[in-house]
C-alpha cells in the first residue's frame, strides 16, 4: 500500500526536524565552546598565581643563603633581600612581609619573614630592626652569586630590596614586585600554604 500524497508532504516535514535536531545537537555546543574560547569565557586561566613565578628555578644556595632547616617540614619564608643598606624601601618591604605573614591566620606558624643581607648590618640597623621586628629572621647571602643567578630574570628584579617567597625545600618560587598589593602575594601564599604538605 502506497503513501498517498497529503501523507507523504506530512511525513517530510517531521524527517526534516529530526535531521535538523540531530545536527542541532552536535553543532550548538561546538559553536558554544568556539564562542567561549574565542571571548575568553569561562576558559580557566594557566596558572592562577598573581605574584611573578621565578623561572627558570633558583634555589636559596644559587644565592649562597644559609636558610636553616631546608626540606619537609621547614616552614615557608617571605624573604627581603637587599644589596646595600636597608633603609626606607627595605624597611617598608619588611613591614610588608610581616604583615603577610600575620595575615595568613591561622597557618602562621607555617610561614617566617627573613632578611637577606650581604653585609654584616651596622649596630642602628640591628637595633631598629630588633626593635619594629622582633620575630624577624636573618641571614647572609653572596650578591655577586644573587646577581648572576637573576640574570636571566626583568631587570628590575636585580635594583634595590626585593620581596620572595622560598618553599620549605629551598625553591625561590614566586617574586613580589614593589608596585602590587600585599594582597596579592598572600592570596598566592594562602593557596600554596592550602594545596602544600611540605610545610
Amino acid at each position: 500500500m502506497s503513501l498517498t500524497e497529503p501523507d507523504q508532504t506530512r511525513q517530510r516535514p517531521r524527517g526534516q526536524l529530526k535531521l535538523l535536531a540531530v545536527i542541532a545537537v552536535v553543532v550548538v555546543p561546538i559553536l558554544i565552546a568556539a564562542l567561549m574560547a574565542h571571548f575568553r569565557i569561562g576558559v580557566p586561566q594557566a596558572h592562577s598565581n598573581k605574584s611573578a613565578m621565578v623561572e627558570p628555578a633558583v634555589q636559596v644556595s644559587d644565592w649562597q643563603l644559609a636558610l636553616d632547616p631546608l626540606g619537609y617540614g621547614a616552614p615557608w619564608r617571605l624573604v627581603v633581600t637587599h644589596t646595600g643598606a636597608c633603609e626606607r624601601e627595605c624597611m617598608a618591604l619588611i613591614h610588608e612581609a610581616r604583615q603577610i605573614n600575620v595575615a595568613v591566620g591561622r597557618e602562621a606558624d607555617r610561614v617566617e619573614h627573613v632578611l637577606a643581607s650581604p653585609v654584616a648590618l651596622r649596630d642602628d640597623e640591628l637595633a631598629r630592626l630588633e626593635t619594629a621586628f622582633p620575630r624577624l629572621q636573618r641571614t647572609r647571602f653572596d650578591s655577586n652569586a644573587y646577581l648572576h643567578s637573576l640574570q636571566t630574570q626583568p631587570d628590575s628584579w636585580l635594583i634595590g630590596p626585593q620581596l620572595w617567597l622560598v618553599d620549605p625545600l629551598g625553591r625561590v618560587v614566586l617574586h613580589h614586585s614593589n608596585s602590587q598589593p600585599g594582597k596579592d602575594l598572600l592570596d598566592d601564599l594562602k593557596r600554596l600554604l592550602k594545596l602544600s604538605k611540605v610545610g
